[in-house]
């Protein structure tokens, strides 16, 4: 049988990296009031793409072996044509971008995966990173490129077993296919229950995939495929395998054991579609239409241009809207037509771009990607690029861990059901001393270094923080779901009863809705004790991580700005005057950090200090230790 053009096959491939590109922007569907992804189980595409694949370029193979013309010369010279060049310029790109970008320890990491991705051995790469569910991938520009390190790993393996078993009839190829098929998906199912990401980035777990395509294009050529449609209804069929396809991108996600049995479903979904060659069938029609042709066509160049744009625009703005994401798709898909018209096709053309030219432009790209990589690698991500000043400011690595008195006197949420919580928070309890007791989440455990400044040297400074849980009486309906909050925040209440401390300071994430939890907080502990209540207001809450916002001040200015808006400081000002008039209005005492930290002009500090490590936030919303006692120095009691 001739290889014959098959539109449809197309249409694969644009459902194939649609669904990709949708995974990795990551879009958000409300769902019984919570935010799940669109497509859970987008990635299953690669899968798709590996099926079509195992089809293609068996058939070819098996085509030229007939005629006596293959050559593997000319195999792997048509291989490199239709991938190296899109890929070379898309690797170039990042580099360049991330030389503008990034800050060291990232360019460093981005050239390490440009050298892996160059000698095919990005699997491996990513493997030692990270799980390819990780959030902290989703900020490498070339991680997608582990699936294109497989696909070259099988191409360099493939065609001379193909080649021997052909010409030398050592062993029928549907039986050689049949047995790679079973065995690879045995050991992909084992692999994925025992170790589920080396599963994800290996050959040897996803050749079942090439090979069922493998096992289909022999069908086909030597015209032993199954006539189907006289059983069974074509368009019956087609639709099933459609069904098929679709339904996993809903029910998959990151915990599903993959690639396992369990993908069988998508594998045996683009099979009936690929296997279905005779009769024409509604879905074969639509598979077969301009739009889906014309994506199928740039999905080689949509695949690798999609994830640099997404990972550069989350490297600039960590919380991209969904209109963020949808704009990055469209910038990709343009891009994708320019680099399909100007960069794929002429390269696979030999009449346009001849061999020697070929050649000769590859091997010299190959040396700049090469010697540019290795050298931004080895100085270390070429810190040089930044200012002194700057640097000191990138460098800077917080360790909270120890400030927080993370696992002692601060506790993880995962942890906050445990019987003796706070059983590791050691206090240096002196009898002379009266004492003040901090309370809340994680922004009350940023408070600690400040209180202990300010008060330590008169005071026994009790701290009870857990992740996440605010210092507030919950209320029915926060009851009814069981919330661990409601056990932490019950242990801490009578402990203050007990200790009866001079000083409670509560902080937390707050929101409007908890000054009615605060205020039967305040009516418990006043009548059960005779302690002070400071009521910490509402921390500053930058949009980005503050170093990440000042590193692009810098860019711009080639300085640091003392103060500085945001969106999110009008909110927070609001928030916090109704705060204040709450604490006046119960009588109690309150800490105001916006008014401490900001200007009437809805700007605030971006440090306390000259030092790198005085900056004002570490993160987003949480103080480092200069500021927290900045903050208490500031506090008039």
């Amino acid at each position: 049988m001739k290889f014959k053009y098959r539109p449809e096959i197309d249409g694969l491939r644009a459902i194939a990296v649609l669904s990709v590109v949708i995974y990795h922007a990551g879009f958000k569907i409300e769902i019984f009031e919570s935010n799940n992804l669109l497509l859970p189980g987008g990635f299953l595409g690669v899968d798709i793409f590996y099926v079509i694949s195992g089809y293609l370029i068996t058939f070819l193979i098996l085509e030229q072996q007939q005629k006596k013309k293959f050559l593997f010369s000319e195999f792997y010279e048509r291989r490199a044509r239709r991938l190296l060049p899109a890929l070379f310029v898309v690797i170039i790109s990042t580099l360049i971008s991330g030389w503008f970008l990034m800050l060291p320890n990232q360019l460093e990491e981005l050239a390490g995966s440009a050298l892996s991705s160059l000698f095919f051995v990005s699997n491996f790469w990513f493997y030692a990173t990270d799980s390819y569910f990780a959030e902290s991938l989703s900020f490498k520009p070339l991680l997608h490129t582990w699936s294109l390190s497989i696909e070259e790993q099988f191409y360099l393996i493939f065609p001379p077993v193909i080649y021997l078993l052909f010409k030398k009839k050592l062993f029928k190829l549907n039986s050689f296919f049949i047995f790679l098929i079973i065995s690879s998906l045995i050991s992909s199912t084992f692999f994925s229950l025992n170790y589920t990401n080396l599963n994800f980035y290996i050959l040897p777990s996803r050749i079942w995939e090439l090979m069922v395509g493998s096992l289909i294009a022999n069908l086909h050529f030597s015209k032993n495929s199954i006539n189907i449609e006289k059983k069974i209804n074509s368009d019956l069929l087609a639709f099933l395998g459609i069904i098929l396809i679709f339904v996993p991108f809903f029910l998959f996600n990151e915990k599903t054991p993959h690639p396992s049995i369990i993908t069988i479903f998508t594998i045996l979904g683009t099979s009936i579609i690929i296997l279905d060659i005779k009769r024409e069938n509604f879905v074969k029609k639509l598979l077969s239409s301009r739009l889906f042709v014309g994506i199928g066509l740039i999905s080689y160049s949509l695949y690798l241009w999609h994830f640099p744009i997404l990972a550069f625009k989350k490297i600039k703005s960590s919380n991209l809207s969904e209109f963020d994401k949808f704009e990055g798709i469209i910038l990709a898909i343009i891009i994708s037509i320019f680099s399909y018209l100007f960069i794929e096709k002429p390269f696979r053309n030999k009449l346009v771009v001849k061999k020697y030219l070929f050649f000769v432009s590859i091997f010299t790209v190959f040396l700049i990607i090469l010697f540019s990589s290795l050298y931004i690698y080895k100085k270390n991500g070429v810190p040089n690029r930044y200012s002194k000043t700057i640097l000191k400011l990138v460098e800077f690595n917080y360790d909270y861990t120890e400030v927080y008195q993370k696992g002692k006197c601060h506790i993880e949420k995962k942890e906050s059901l445990k019987k003796d919580l706070f059983q590791n928070c050691n206090i240096n309890i002196s009898k002379e001393k009266k004492d003040i007791f901090l309370w809340g989440d994680s922004l009350a455990a940023h408070l600690y270094p400040g209180l202990k400044h300010k008060y330590s040297s008169k005071y026994n400074i009790w701290q009870r923080s857990v992740d996440t849980c605010k210092p507030t009486i919950f209320t029915l309906q926060d009851k009814n779901k069981k919330n661990s909050c409601e056990f932490v925040n019950d242990l801490v209440i009578k402990e203050i009863i007990e200790i009866q401390p001079e000083k409670i300071f509560i902080s937390g994430g707050w929101v409007e809705n908890d000054l009615q939890k605060i205020q039967k907080l305040i009516d418990i502990i006043g009548t059960k004790s005779k302690s002070k209540i400071y009521l910490v207001g509402p921390s500053i809450r930058w949009q980005d991580p503050l170093p990440k916002i000042l590193l692009k001040k810098y860019k711009i200015s080639k300085k640091i700005p003392k103060f500085l808006s945001d969106k999110n400081h009008k909110k927070n000002f609001d928030l916090d005057d109704k705060f204040s008039s709450f604490s006046k209005m119960n009588q109690i005492y309150y800490i105001s950090p916006i008014k401490i930290l900001c200007n009437n002009k809805y700007q605030c500090l971006t440090k306390v200090g000259d030092e790198a490590d005085s900056i004002t936030t570490w993160d987003e919303n949480h103080f480092t230790e200069k500021t927290s006692q900045f903050i208490f120095s500031k506090f008039i009691d």
